[in-house]
């Protein structure tokens, strides 16, 4: 597995930059592949993920979605997802991308409301997967930003002339209590919140609550909640320097130790661990 961030010097930005910023790209073999990525979003930049091998289970926002070697998923900036391998054999090649727009689009979309957010490539993949490759070779060569930026532009441009031939509607989405719960925590999730004061704090019969949230989301909201804390703690290790101790504060554990044990217990490591192994080069100055 190979995680790159992007360095980025205070400079006069060329025009490409103004269309498309890469801040890293990762290379995910099978090995890494297997540790679990739980709830989390980006909040200032598009996620997209081409799989290249094996198989793996996507929950994004409120659907679920199964993908394969050729497919692709794109997380807009806010969207709550995790994956998972199916098979033990998921290998993937994954973006990070800010400051572009597209049609139709907001800021940094891929997807928005036009777009479901998976794709299958079909008889494209290779020449996407190409494209890819180029650019992870090209940022771990060390080449300049502007040429990073520019190849950047380029994936996105053949993507989304992808997604106007082949993309997929939205799923529509109906209102539900299982839907108001997983809102209600993903709001509240850094805070102590239990099923009791989920459940009094909406004026529900907690066993009803809990039941009709399993139903729709797939999980009981206790290990949503864990899943959510943990997926941004694994978010913010690989994305900023923030002490362990800092990064259990912020997603809600009063105690680092409890902290690293349920991470530990999740992850299949330690946060110390999961940050030296999934990142590369030294994280970019903010």
């Amino acid at each position: 597995m190979l995680q790159y961030f992007i360095p980025r010097k205070s400079r006069k930005s060329e025009p490409i930059a103004r269309q498309a910023q890469l801040l890293s790209v990762c290379e995910i073999d099978a090995s890494h592949g297997k540790l679990p990525r739980t709830m989390h979003a980006h909040e200032d930049r598009a996620e997209i993920i081409l799989v290249t091998g094996g198989h793996g289970s996507f929950n994004i926002d409120t659907g679920h979605y199964l993908a394969t070697k050729g497919d692709v998923l794109f997380f807009d900036p806010g969207i709550l997802h995790d994956e998972t391998t199916i098979d033990g054999d998921l290998t993937t090649s994954c973006l990070a991308v800010s400051a572009f727009q597209l049609p139709g689009r907001q800021k940094n979309e891929m997807v928005g409301h036009l777009y479901a957010p998976q794709l299958s490539l079909g008889a494209q993949f290779e020449d996407v997967q190409a494209l890819f490759r180029s650019l992870t070779h090209l940022a771990t060569a060390g080449d300049d930003v502007p040429i990073l930026d520019q190849l950047t532009c380029v994936i996105l441009c053949k993507l989304d002339e992808e997604l106007t031939r082949h993309g997929q509607e939205p799923l529509p989405q109906e209102d539900s209590l299982g839907l108001t719960v997983k809102a209600y925590i993903d709001a509240h999730y850094h805070e102590e919140i239990t099923l009791k004061s989920i459940a009094s704090d909406m004026n529900f019969n907690s066993y009803y609550l809990a039941h009709a949230f399993r139903e729709h989301i797939g999980y009981s909201p206790m290990q949503y909640i864990i899943r959510r804390r943990i997926g941004e703690a694994q978010n913010l290790l690989i994305t900023t320097r923030r002490s362990i101790t800092d990064i259990a504060l912020s997603c809600g554990y009063n105690n680092s130790n409890y902290f690293q044990s349920v991470f530990k217990r999740l992850v299949g490591m330690t946060p110390g661990q999961y940050r030296r192994d999934w990142v590369q080069n030294p994280l970019p100055e903010t």
